[in-house]
């Protein structure tokens, strides 16, 4: 009878385990692809509107980078994000903050995810977010539909 008992909780720790690896593992394996309808801010960087990739380049760190590269390849950059939890979404997407005509980059969500990326806002977007208060008016955030 004991021995049963620890069986049964050796099975249940394996496949909790197991259920932990398999969620870790999907992170890596997604790759994205959107198509920008607008020039938008990652980081420091001005990025003009078109199709873009985006990556986790460093899955099983605890600082995640994510890497945005244009599918032509002529630009790139790399953007160090926090974990934020959310609703797992059917869709993959991009969310962007909008200050009248400036979209700064703001979380990806991968397909079948509760965990999303948020970026770190840019002292330009800070800057320009202060001005936006000042003048009263506000942000909004705008979502991109990715593969």
């Amino acid at each position: 009878m004991k021995r049963q008992v620890y069986a049964n909780i050796a099975i249940t720790i394996l496949v909790g385990l197991s259920a932990i690896a398999a969620q870790g593992q999907s992170r890596n394996r997604q790759l994205l692809t959107a198509n920008i309808p607008f020039a938008f801010n990652a980081g420091a960087k001005t990025l003009p509107a078109g199709k873009y990739t985006v990556a986790l380049v460093n899955p099983s760190s605890s600082r995640n980078v994510l890497q945005i590269r244009s599918i032509d390849g002529r630009v790139s950059v790399m953007l160090q994000t926090i974990d934020m939890i959310g609703q797992a979404n059917v869709n993959a997407k991009l969310m962007f903050r909008r200050y009248g005509d400036q979209y700064f980059l703001a979380q990806t969500w991968m397909a079948a995810e509760r965990t999303g990326l948020a970026t770190l806002k840019s002292t330009a977007e800070r800057k320009l977010e202060n001005e936006m208060v000042k003048a009263g008016n506000k942000s909004d955030l705008v979502a991109v539909k990715a593969n």
